[in-house]
């Protein structure tokens, strides 16, 4: 029989990235690897090793764990700090990831460290929530006032920088888009346009359409450019055989369409279509709260500098120091009836379990449920292996521990009920010294004769 528990919580397959994330919607949207190996665990009492031969989870990351920044989710190493975002941040856990974990543990009977369950937040900016106040202006300093996208939490200082980010990111989320055949341009040209950059014509600079061309390239291929910096780089061809290789390559021409819209509805040009957009949808999806609330991940591709380097900071003052995060956590699992108990000892850490922890009365129980345990009593945070490798008696194990009996910790290791149950390497029995020949026989008929058959 494995020593796997079969109630271990396997947090490592939860994504939390949400749907629309999960689409181009053009956000950068972290995805932590921290819990994709080992188990959950990070206490140095985990001695069994990782698939592969890799070092224990719990050994990798003790002492080791990178920064915010280090993980990859900040990428402005060398970046000038701007000034500070005048605003209060609190660190909460996402709403949907809390209930996922919620709905995780209930269906577990096995207990966590609180301080992990944090730090498995805080290791995924997609599930970290940010309350973002504005402080009120003081010593003549402006007042912060944040613009929020409705669809997916983007936000900025700035409202443009929400309209265009709703023009690329959920354009797309309204309205169809398709190439259609259309004739040559005719007519007689003088010069044509050309990117600098990627070589692409963008056609003479007296055509209608050369506006919308130099939008669309500046969007697609250098959406971090500015308008007028992208210009400088337009190049003016007036060789004839360039002009009619343009007028070759414009005989397509991408065209929309509300989403749903029927064959015979009217094609709409991007212009047009964001015209629309602009009238009817947009003002649907632009919010300007009074409290920021932006998860980690969303606040970290914001164009607001102060804004990426507050969410920051603020993470990595939490992670060195929980506090915030367990105390959200203890009151959002006390809400749902969850059980906690130390141990140790009054100042040991915290767990956190489903199911309710009951001492269990040995003497009345029957000898099968007794014998599992009195052997975890005698052998502290023993592993299942350790226990036996019986499919009947596993199943006495897991019934005890269902019932709260035996406490189940997340580093796969048992112990008996009490007000602080014993947990870490220190409870571990030591091997016993050398005994003569003669001792060892007269013991082992003893075990023969009294031991409970676990094994």
């Amino acid at each position: 029989m494995s020593e796997n528990n079969n109630n271990i919580l396997d947090l490592g397959s939860i994504d939390f990235t949400p749907e629309w994330a999960k689409k181009s919607a053009g956000v950068t949207v972290g995805k932590s690897n921290t819990f994709t190996e080992g188990r959950f665990d990070r206490s140095k009492e985990r001695v069994q090793p990782d698939k592969k031969g890799s070092k224990p989870f719990a050994e990798r990351n003790q002492g080791e764990r990178k920064s915010f920044k280090e993980r990859g989710h900040f990428n402005q190493r060398n970046a000038e700090r701007p000034k500070p975002l005048d605003a209060e941040i609190k660190i909460l856990p996402e709403t949907k990831a809390l209930g996922t974990i919620i709905r995780k543990l209930q269906q577990s009977f096995t207990a966590y460290k609180l301080k992990d369950l944090a730090y498995f937040f805080l290791d995924n900016p997609q599930s970290v929530l940010l309350k973002i106040t504005p402080k009120p202006p003081r010593d003549g300093s402006e007042k912060v006032d944040f613009y929020q996208c409705k669809a997916c939490g983007f936000a900025s200082t700035k409202e443009d920088d929400i309209v265009t980010h709703a023009l690329n990111a959920h354009l797309g989320d309204y309205y169809d888009s398709k190439q259609i055949e259309v004739e040559p341009p005719t007519g007689n040209f003088n010069c044509v346009a050309k990117c600098g950059l990627s070589g692409v014509y963008l056609g003479p600079p007296n055509i209608h359409e050369f506006n919308a061309n130099v939008k669309e390239i500046l969007r697609t291929k250098y959406p971090k450019m500015s308008e007028s910096e992208y210009r400088s780089h337009i190049e003016m061809v007036r060789d004839a055989d360039a002009i009619e290789e343009w007028r070759k390559g414009a005989t397509t021409k991408t065209v929309f369409f509300v989403k749903g819209a029927t064959d015979d509805v009217a094609f709409l040009t991007r212009e047009q279509a964001e015209g629309e957009f602009r009238r009817t949808i947009l003002p649907s999806l632009l919010t300007q709260p009074k409290n920021l609330m932006i998860t980690a991940d969303v606040a970290i591709a914001s164009p607001v500098k102060p804004l990426v380097w507050a969410a920051r900071d603020a993470i990595e003052a939490e992670r060195r120091n929980p506090r915030n995060m367990c105390f959200a956590l203890r009151g959002a699992f006390h809400h749902r009836k969850m059980k906690f108990f130390r141990v140790n000892d009054a100042r040991g850490p915290e767990f956190v379990t489903s199911v309710e922890l009951k001492k269990f009365d040995v003497e009345h129980a029957i000898k099968e449920l007794a014998d599992v345990a009195k052997f975890i009593s005698e052998n502290p945070c023993c592993h299942r292996g350790e226990i036996s490798s019986d499919e009947a008696v596993l199943k006495h194990l897991d019934w005890l521990v269902s019932t709260g009996h035996v406490v189940s910790f997340s580093n796969g290791v048992y112990c008996e009920v009490e007000k602080f149950p014993k947990y870490g390497p220190k409870w571990k029995k030591r091997p016993q010294a050398s005994k003569t020949e003669e001792e060892q026989k007269k013991e082992e008929v003893k075990s023969d004769e009294t031991a409970p058959e676990l094994a």
